[in-house]
């Protein structure tokens, strides 16, 4: 079944979260499922949701002394099901680096947690899918292949976040080719997500060429994700 993805980040207060929470529950999709990953703090409230939830950070490191951080395995016993790893924004505000997101895809994998790996192009290029070919290959270097059935991609081309993307060719010719390469190199099948500016406009033809969109501003605003979902009912 396809996925709506919803990355609530680091917004919305506690009385926003409640009202929120309170008005996506009356949402009864059919022909999707929702994987909602609110702000690490309120993971609490989901702990007994029919839908899906994830954590958008954790600590790549067992329960121990470490200050300030949150392990797995705590989260896992809060019923949350997914982890999303990579997002650009933990490049692009927090600093890391490569080799923190493949220690937390490994640690996620070993976990059995359903693992989102984001993949995609800092800037427009010609041929875009060698440099998410390259991701690819650097982040499942090593890892153990019986673990990759937990694996989904979302591809994020970093440019088009923040921006219209009237590209949905472009959007399913990288789908189909990040499938078929896993196909082949990984002999695995995998669901591949997109994620970036996604509106009234172009979110039936981006729905339509992958398994699930990824979605940050109707995260939050829920008048603003109902007018999406209409869309693609």
């Amino acid at each position: 079944m396809k996925k709506v993805i919803l990355n609530q980040k680091s917004y919305l207060l506690y009385d926003e979260i409640v009202g929120f929470k309170k008005e996506f529950e009356k949402i009864k999709p059919k022909d999707y499922e929702f994987i909602l990953f609110p702000p690490i703090h309120y993971l609490s409230m989901f702990k007994d949701s029919s839908y899906l939830v994830g954590t958008q950070n954790f600590y790549s490191y067992k329960a121990g002394s470490f200050t300030g951080e949150v392990n797995l395995e705590s989260l896992k016993d809060m019923n949350i099901k997914y982890t999303l790893i990579a997002h650009y924004e933990r490049y692009k505000i927090m600093n890391e680096d490569y080799d923190v997101a493949k220690e937390k895809l490994f640690k996620s994998l070993s976990c059995k947690c359903n693992t989102i790996l984001c993949v995609g192009e800092i800037n427009k290029m010609i041929n875009p899918f060698s440099y998410i070919k390259k991701e690819i290959n650097y982040y499942l270097k090593s890892i153990e292949s019986n673990t990759l059935k937990y694996l989904s991609i979302a591809y994020v081309p970093n440019y088009a976040v923040g921006t219209f993307n009237k590209e949905p060719d472009k959007i399913s010719s990288i789908v189909k080719k990040i499938k078929e390469y896993m196909k082949s190199k990984y002999e695995i099948s995998v669901e591949v997500y997109y994620g970036g500016n996604i509106e009234n406009s172009n979110i039936k033809e981006i729905f339509d060429v992958c398994d699930g969109i990824m979605l940050d501003k109707a995260a939050i605003d829920i008048k603003l994700l109902k007018e999406l979902l209409k869309e693609i009912k």
